[in-house]
């Protein structure tokens, strides 16, 4: 009995350790070889272009201007804003649009190919990125 007992507690460790160990899709993309992007860029890709990007099934559209302006729509209505964007010099971009009250929202970026991806705070995949077109505005 105290060895059936041993066996069980080793089993619930075991499998309450593995649950610990979920990786984030960001750590995923980075385990298959995604490259980070650096701040430059990263301002390469963004400011002064039109970046059309998908979440879910929901498509967007952002410019991203010299004056660290973000401004943005749902490609099918539904939704727009403006708000404020920034580069940190840890590699990440960060966003506060006018619903946001002054709270910015970081990600990170990386390559795959010839995908680029956001990722949140939280290492979730939150848009794939799908062109960037040199632009003035929306």
């Amino acid at each position: 009995m105290k060895q059936l007992k041993s066996i069980c507690m080793a089993t619930v460790v075991v499998l309450a350790g593995n649950t610990a160990f979920a990786q984030s899709d960001l750590e995923i993309a980075l385990d298959n070889g995604a490259e980070r992007l650096n701040a430059d860029q990263i301002a390469e890709l963004l400011i002064g272009n039109i970046v059309t990007a998908t979440s879910g099934e929901k498509t967007f559209r952002f410019f991203y201007d010299s004056n660290n302006v973000v401004s943005g729509e749902l490609t099918n209505g539904g939704w727009n804003g403006v708000g404020a964007f920034a580069i940190t010099d840890t590699d990440k971009v960060c966003v506060s649009m006018a619903a946001d009250k002054g709270r910015y929202r970081c990600v990170t970026m990386l390559r795959d190919g010839d995908s680029v991806q956001k990722f949140n705070a939280d290492g979730k995949r939150t848009f794939e990125l799908q062109s960037f077109e040199p632009s003035t505005g929306l």
